[in-house]
């Protein structure tokens, strides 16, 4: 009986040590992927373990995978359960960390405020101490004021309230503690927090035209979004979206190298080329990505779309490609690096007027065409700047199978005809042709200027560039036309950039993986200076142009790059720009 009972006893020692050891084995595996950042096969593992230290670090697994929604239940269940001092503080404050992941700064807050006035010590709670000290330092007017009413510890909301001075003006510190002061019940406690809370007044005037950047929280991740077609199939049609999301890549990896404290992570969704799918990438990528900023849908239509959510969500929303002048009209949180046909027309009559120097000049434009809205913005510029437009046509030259004479003919150098017609002189003329037409079009307003005998400035859109010009033509007109795209930054920064583009990717850099890599670059540097991304929508349209590798970037105040080039086409021009 005794040997019964004494094997009995080993073998249920051995029955409770071997699960034991197996249970050990698998958690110091799944640490093994945990420390080498494989937090999906690190959290498959911890959740399928029952002990502290397992529902601990698979809450961490997902809080690192961004998954917080997950990762909050399980450490909630760290905090619940655990016996451990140190696993309960840990949980505790990486779901503070989480709360502030998921923007939810108040329930951040707070968790960080359980932690620090606990009695229990530990270095969990002296990196609450901290994180809580920045969070202070990070929070826009908006965000304070509703952390102040939502918290549920007054000293939370006096803590909001207090650190606000050295941030916000007098108006906003006033409006913030008259907030917290709102909490405190008793009149007397009120009053004599009142007191306490008065600060100096600083005699500087409210500039809503500015703000004051925000220090970030040592480790904060920014979530840029990236929305745009792909398909795992190689198509003409996709190389483009390819390759701009390669040149973001490169943007998000300078960045990463250049900020140790802090750290952008793309988040991409595939909008398959549709609509619907477009949209529901968006809200995924906002709701379940945590986007900071979205880049893309990438062309107008899809643009004007998603512009509405944007503005729901106030998330900028940065269009790559588009160009239309109806997607900013009544939106505030879409931004398009591509300027518009207005801006094209703007820029062209400033250079008319301010670098030629020309006084008198004519329009002659397509109806109802894209290049509609580049020559009403010329006419409209240049009045504006003291020039006189002579002649204004927008015609739908089609009718009269697109024969330019019956318009052409006020531009003739025949002094004499001009004083029996009462022709106006024109100095210049400004033709934005758009569309199949536009070579044909510029063929015969070349031609009609020849016959004319004209020595008229001519300046067109981006579409000039392919003219098919007789010799004497180039030789004779002094042209030019606007352009978006060229770089300019240094020649080194651009071969730099071509090198190591190839050396990762295989194939060469286009421009729309050096547009990519520009847009993404301005972004960046926006949030870099804004430091809360609540605060990006001003930061992007007021920050220094970027000098980039394909494009220039210059909002200049606005929401559209105001930045275009205007290029010298014949002889005459390259002569002109070439003595200045």
């Amino acid at each position: 009986m005794k040997r019964f009972l004494t094997c009995f006893t080993i073998s249920t020692a051995l029955f409770l040590i071997i699960p034991l050891l197996a249970l050990s084995q698998d958690f110091d595996e799944a640490m093994e992927l945990y420390e080498n950042q494989q937090y999906e096969q690190a959290a498959s593992i911890f959740s399928e373990l029952n002990d502290s230290r397992s529902i601990l670090f698979a809450g961490k697994s997902y809080f690192d995978m961004q998954q917080y929604t997950r990762a909050n239940q399980y450490l909630s269940r760290a905090i619940q359960e655990s016996s451990e001092l140190a696993y309960r503080q840990e949980a505790l404050y990486t779901l503070a960390l989480s709360h502030f992941g998921m923007k939810s700064y108040t329930k951040s807050l707070d968790l960080l405020h359980e932690l620090i006035v606990s009695d229990e010590r530990g270095r969990a709670r002296v990196d609450a101490q901290r994180f809580f000290r920045e969070l202070l330092q990070y929070l826009t007017f908006e965000q304070r004021m509703k952390a102040i009413q939502a918290t549920d510890y007054n000293p939370v909301a006096r803590q909001l309230a207090e650190s606000a001075y050295d941030i916000e003006n007098d108006s906003n510190y006033e409006a913030l503690v008259s907030a917290f002061l709102e909490r405190i019940i008793n009149s007397d406690e009120r009053q004599d927090t009142a007191q306490e809370l008065v600060r100096p007044s600083r005699l500087t005037d409210i500039n809503t035209d500015s703000f004051t950047p925000l220090a970030p929280p040592e480790g904060l991740v920014y979530n840029l979004g990236v929305v745009l077609p792909a398909n795992e199939e190689q198509s003409n049609d996709l190389l483009v979206p390819r390759n701009l999301y390669y040149g973001i890549t490169m943007a998000a990896d300078d960045f990463n190298s250049r900020f140790p404290n802090k750290k952008v992570a793309l988040k991409f969704r595939n909008t398959h080329q549709n609509a619907d799918s477009t949209a529901m990438a968006f809200h995924d990528v906002v709701w379940n990505g945590y986007a900071d900023a979205v880049i893309g849908p990438l062309f107008s239509e899809s643009a004007e779309r998603m512009a509405g959510l944007a503005e729901n969500y106030r998330i900028p929303m940065i269009a790559p490609l588009a160009n239309s002048d109806e997607i900013n009209l009544d939106y505030n949180y879409t931004f398009q690096m591509n300027p518009t046909f207005e801006v094209h027309g703007r820029m062209m009559a400033r250079h008319a007027v301010q670098e030629l120097g020309l006084d008198t000049l004519a329009v002659i434009g397509q109806e109802d065409a894209l290049g509609t809205a580049s020559a009403r913005s010329f006419r409209q510029e240049a009045e504006r700047l003291g020039a006189f437009i002579s002649y204004y046509y927008e015609e739908d030259f089609s009718e009269s199978g697109y024969d330019l004479t019956e318009f052409t003919e006020v531009f003739t150098s025949d002094v004499a005809e001009q004083d029996s017609m009462n022709y106006i002189p024109t100095q210049g003329i400004y033709a934005p042709f758009t569309g199949q037409a536009a070579n044909t079009l510029v063929n015969l307003l070349m031609t009609d200027l020849e016959v004319l005998g004209s020595d008229m400035v001519v300046m067109g859109s981006e579409e000039w560039e392919e003219a098919n010009l007789s010799g004497w033509q180039n030789r004779n007109f002094e042209i030019y036309y606007s352009q978006v795209f060229g770089g300019a930054a240094d020649t080194s920064d651009i071969e730099n950039f071509e090198t190591d583009f190839e050396n990762r990717f295989g194939i060469e850099a286009d421009n729309f993986s050096k547009l990519g890599y520009d847009i993404a670059t301005y972004i960046l540097n926006s949030l870099d200076e804004a430091g809360n991304p609540d605060l990006l929508q001003h930061a992007l349209r007021h920050r220094a142009p970027l000098d980039g590798l394909s494009i220039q970037i210059d909002m200049n105040g606005k929401r559209i790059n105001q930045h275009v080039y205007i290029r010298p086409l014949t002889d005459p021009a390259i002569e002109r720009v070439s003595n200045r």
